[in-house]
């Protein structure tokens, strides 16, 4: 077996290959890690094995490289989840030694893997998240699976006259990021840095692979959320809501338009993405489609000490106790920092 690192942006039919793989995501394909490098300046290093010529797996990683948390490796940064690509039979059940070695001389003082791990059961979790799906099927179907809470939600904002609207444009996109600034500021959370969104309108909603969804009362957009999709699978990945209206259905609305319009293109499955674990409105929210939840654990191996980390917090941008006082510009100052946290 034989080891090197490659960067799928150099990788001819790279999105093919991803799209042959047994667990593939929406985080493996190029246009994602395009986002994520022009954006806060990471580097791929994606460890692939391969025998007689033949890829055999590849564990995605960018490089972070960072004054404040230093040089790691994360499989991947700002993604839900990410995991390491099998074609046919899983050919490992533990990291190699050849990419221990690789960190060592790259300086990584840790790598991090995002979802469920394929490693042997026991290795420490590092950090834990809920996780939401839902196999896509008829618009009958589907229907059938909402909870009540949701299915009067809808019909409060079809009664109010809430209009969706289905955009991939940069004003759609520039619509969506004021409501996720009101959002986040709620949440005394900076929001990521309007460039980033950028990225992601030019990479991935105007060629093809994402849209916003907007809900509009009486003519202004008062709930929106940002979808991508890869293959047969949809991913919700951004969300936010004028709390103003919040008791309009419209995020409700929006999620709607979202699994539906997915079903109506024949996609397979839709994730939620990742929730905290106390954040039992969001759940609720999630599983109010049907949606089946299961854990989302992450786990960090500490290169010098040669193993997984164990129960270590999550992390959190400095000076978060004071977030909650300060106002939107500050907090977008902050944002700044997001590459350091990836």
């Amino acid at each position: 077996m034989e080891f090197e690192f490659i960067n799928p942006l150099n990788f001819p039919g790279w999105d093919d290959l991803v799209l042959s793989a047994g667990d593939y995501s929406f985080f493996h394909c190029t246009a994602w890690t395009r986002v994520l490098c022009e954006s806060y300046g990471y580097r791929p290093s994606f460890f692939a094995m391969t025998e007689k010529a033949k890829l055999l797996a590849v564990i995605p990683f960018l490089e972070v490289n960072s004054f404040l948390t230093g040089r790691r490796a994360v499989s991947l940064p700002f993604s839900d989840y990410c995991e390491p690509l099998v074609f046919g039979q899983p050919c490992f059940s533990d990291i190699p030694g050849s990419l221990i070695e690789a960190a060592k001389k790259a300086g990584w003082k840790h790598l991090d893997f995002r979802g469920q791990s394929i490693f042997a059961p026991g290795i420490p979790v590092w950090s834990r998240y809920a996780g939401h799906r839902l196999k896509l099927s008829n618009a009958q179907e589907l229907r059938s699976k909402l909870h009540t809470n949701t299915v009067r939600n809808l019909k409060k904002a079809k009664a109010r006259g809430i209009e969706i609207e289905v955009l991939d444009s940069f004003e759609g996109m520039g619509e969506y990021y004021r409501l996720h600034c009101l959002t986040r500021k709620r949440q005394a959370a900076p929001p990521q840095p309007f460039y980033f969104f950028k990225k992601i309108q030019e990479h991935i909603c105007s060629k093809g692979k994402g849209r916003v969804i907007l809900a509009r009362y009486r003519g202004k957009a008062v709930a929106g959320a940002v979808f991508f999709h890869f293959g047969q699978k949809a991913l919700y990945k951004y969300g936010a809501l004028d709390m103003d209206f919040g008791r309009l259905g419209a995020s409700a609305a929006v999620m709607w338009e979202a699994v539906s319009q997915y079903a109506a293109e024949g996609r397979h499955s839709f994730c939620f993405g990742r929730t905290d674990l106390d954040h039992q409105g969001l759940r609720r929210f999630k599983l109010g489609f049907g949606a089946e939840e299961y854990f989302l654990d992450y786990r960090r191996f500490d290169v010098s000490k040669n193993g997984f980390v164990e129960g270590a917090p999550k992390n959190r941008l400095p000076l978060s106790g004071f977030m909650k006082h300060m106002p939107l510009p500050g907090l977008k100052a902050v944002g700044l920092a997001y590459r350091h946290f990836g």
